[in-house]
């Protein structure tokens, strides 16, 4: 048996969860590749935030910019990801109700809440364009960069969501198995 790198098998452990009804191999390539980017992002947060642990409490000094680098870092992952989430309609939901309906039921439920994800994402692209643009001229405090490469986050992810939404919209979906308590 072929025995895989840590990494390798946590990139590709998640992409299960991620491509259980494929897409295509256009939407498996975007999947691994945010997913790739969202684990590189959160493995450099997570080494900023206890380098400054480190610097704060052991050398009593500080990373003053450490920071706002992560700020930016997390609002780019959580946007990455997000898209990830919604392309497998990981959100979540209250499944009551699609619970108790028949197969035909649960995908008008079903269909609905790829509409309104389909809605909310295509509003916080429009509202994070502009968001980019009243943010243009911006510098951030400690670091100076642009404040709009930052926010910048935020109509990349919604597209990237709405993207994946529209791409895998006609994948099966899934009907509660026969083991589910309709009673519940």
């Amino acid at each position: 048996m072929l025995r895989t790198s840590g990494i390798r098998y946590l990139l590709f452990s998640s992409m299960n969860i991620f491509s259980a009804r494929s897409g295509g191999p256009f939407v498996d390539r975007l999947r691994a590749s945010l997913t790739a980017v969202s684990v590189v992002l959160l493995a450099g947060y997570f080494v900023l935030v206890l380098l400054q642990v480190f610097f704060r409490y052991v050398l009593n000094e500080s990373l003053f910019w450490a920071e706002e680098l992560v700020r930016g870092a997390m609002l780019w992952g959580i946007m990455l990801s997000s898209a990830l989430v919604a392309a497998s309609r990981g959100h979540i939901r209250v499944e009551v109700l699609e619970l108790m309906l028949p197969p035909a039921g649960q995908r008008v439920v079903v269909w609905a809440a790829n509409v309104l994800t389909l809605a909310f994402s295509l509003t916080l692209l429009w509202a994070g364009i502009q968001f980019v643009d009243r943010t243009w001229m911006q510098q951030s405090p400690v670091l100076d960069v642009p404040k709009w490469t930052v926010y910048l986050a935020i109509p990349v992810g919604a597209a990237l969501e709405s993207l994946l939404m529209i791409l895998t919209w006609n994948r099966d979906i899934p009907v509660a198995d026969k083991l589910t308590d309709r009673a519940l």
